[in-house]
């Protein structure tokens, strides 16, 4: 049990009126003797009620010393007590016989709710006159709530500022040194006035007589103060009663909660195992699914694999057809091949035969058509030379002009006859840009076989992506090697990049002749040739 630090909340004229308000006499004396406040008992059964009461607030207070003078016994030389603040043990004591004495009024306050407190002593009237205010008000001091405690110490103070505390039993405040000399030298003097008045019979009788009816006073108080009591003691015992029953409930919703808590604790420990089996349901319905979408992985795959293998055997087999078929057409394409060269070795002895005797032809009707017979002169035959040609084909410029425009192939072979004509062919160039997704192994052999010399080169591709293969420069560097040896320079191109060439030619004294489509020839390049050969749909092959 805690006690109150009422050092802290009540000042000593409060703590000695609230100690004669709790304590009868003989309470007075046991306490004061027990805690030792006064060391000689003989000096102890000396001191008035008063006197006592004002060594037991110095106790509480903490102050400690020799005991306070009475008012025959004291002079000017008598010491002050002193301050001792480490005193707790006296203090510790007399708060212990304190909760003792109200310990029924502690068990009464205890069963108490805080708005039941403050509701029944809200006021400290009935308490004053049942005797029963400094029992409740040390039972509300040393609860242990807060706010308990709290309406004790304002009830406490609130009742001290309405009392006349130096009326209340007898009890009168504190005097100083001052005073009790004044009082001494009162009581003195009193002394000496009895002793000389002491005949005086007739003022003592008064006296008695005011005495009684101060008795009888008291005695009608007392009367009043009974009936009250017994009305507080009425509703004390309902109280009591209802606390009792209180008290029987709150055991049985003690032990009722108890059965709880155990029930509680009970499904706590299966929720907790609840849950350890839910998570552990809940962990297996996972792996269920994992391996149920799993197991359809691995059937899609089966199946897949199932048809990759039945794909397999089929293409297979298929495979073994193929290879027999190739094998097949390689032998039936390597008769073609040996066959087609035999005709093209044929076909190229007839060619160079019907082109011998066509040259023949175009010479003789030459020769015919500058024959000149004129009257008076001799008729003997003049030859004429004819003009040395050389022919530059750019394949490439040619090809993709015909595709583009007529999704057509140009046929080389009758472009070489028309364009030369009677005239001496010193040499007809093709340049090719060879691809490697493309075979042109038979086209360039067709060429090769009508007359062609074969220039190519494979195309180069660049760092961004783009390609480059063109012949210009080529084409460029052999005609100005040969235009020593050529009287007419013949462009299978419309690239208007052979403009500067067909000028230095032109600038040699040759002739220079283009052939090409006319609406991929640059207009440059046809205002510069001599002659323009537009390509027309007799050089066009499918």
């Amino acid at each position: 049990m805690s006690y109150p630090n009422l050092k802290l909340q009540i000042h000593r004229d409060q703590l000695t009126w609230f100690l004669d308000l709790l304590l009868d006499e003989r309470e007075i004396f046991q306490l004061s003797a027990s805690t030792g406040i006064v060391p000689d008992v003989d000096k102890l059964y000396a001191l008035s009620r008063r006197e006592l009461l004002v060594n037991l607030t110095d106790a509480f207070l903490g102050v400690v010393g020799s005991v306070r003078p009475t008012v025959e016994n004291s002079d000017a030389r008598t010491p002050k007590p002193e301050i001792n603040n480490g005193d707790a043990s006296i203090e510790a004591l007399a708060s212990e016989f304190l909760s003792e004495k109200a310990q029924a009024a502690i068990s009464r306050v205890g069963y108490m709710e805080v708005s039941e407190i403050e509701t029944f002593f809200k006021t400290s009237d009935i308490l004053i006159e049942a005797g029963d205010f400094g029992e409740i008000v040390w039972a509300l001091l040393t609860d242990q709530r807060t706010a308990v405690v709290e309406h004790g110490y304002k009830l406490l103070k609130t009742t001290y500022e309405s009392t006349n505390a130096s009326h209340t039993n007898g009890y009168e405040p504190p005097i100083s040194n001052e005073q009790l000399e004044e009082i001494r030298a009162q009581a003195a003097d009193n002394l000496e006035t009895e002793d000389q008045q002491s005949g005086h019979s007739a003022r003592e009788i008064e006296q008695l007589e005011q005495q009684l009816a101060d008795s009888k006073a008291d005695y009608v108080s007392l009367e009043k103060k009974h009936s009250r009591l017994d009305q507080q003691r009425a509703f004390l015992l309902e109280e009591n009663k209802g606390l009792k029953t209180k008290a029987e409930t709150q055991d049985g919703n003690e032990k009722r909660l108890k059965e709880l808590e155990q029930e509680n604790s009970s499904l706590r420990e299966q929720v907790a195992r609840y849950i350890e089996d839910t998570a552990a349901l809940q962990q297996l319905a996972n792996e269920r699914e994992t391996l149920l979408v799993e197991k359809e992985r691995l059937a899609d795959q089966l199946k897949e694999y199932e048809q990759i293998k039945s794909a397999k055997e089929t293409f297979t087999t298929d495979l073994k057809l193929v290879e027999e078929a190739i094998y097949k057409g390689h032998q039936g394409l390597e008769d073609f091949q040996t066959s087609l060269d035999n005709h093209f070795d044929a076909l190229e002895s007839s060619h160079q035969a019907a082109r011998g005797a066509l040259n023949q032809i175009r010479q003789t009707l030459a020769y015919l058509d500058t024959q000149q017979i004129s009257e008076g002169e001799d008729a003997y035959p003049m030859t004429v030379e004819q003009p040395r040609v050389g022919v530059f084909v750019d394949v490439q410029n040619m090809f993709y002009a015909a595709k583009d425009r007529y999704g057509r192939r140009v046929d080389y072979i009758k472009l070489l006859d028309l364009i030369v004509g009677p005239r001496y062919l010193r040499g007809a160039y093709a340049y090719v840009v060879q691809i490697p997704e493309i075979d042109q192994a038979p086209f360039l052999s067709l060429l090769e076989h009508n007359g062609y010399t074969i220039r190519s080169k494979d195309l180069r591709l660049r760092g961004d992506g783009s390609a480059k293969g063109d012949w210009d420069v080529g084409i460029a560097v052999d005609v100005v090697s040969m235009l020593s040896s050529l009287d007419v320079v013949i462009l299978a191109s419309g690239d208007g990049d052979f403009c500067p060439l067909a000028e230095l030619i032109k600038q040699q004294n040759k002739r220079v002749e283009v052939v090409a489509f006319e609406h991929n020839t640059s207009m440059d390049l046809q205002q510069i040739a001599d002659q323009f050969f537009p390509i027309g749909d007799e050089l066009l092959i499918s």
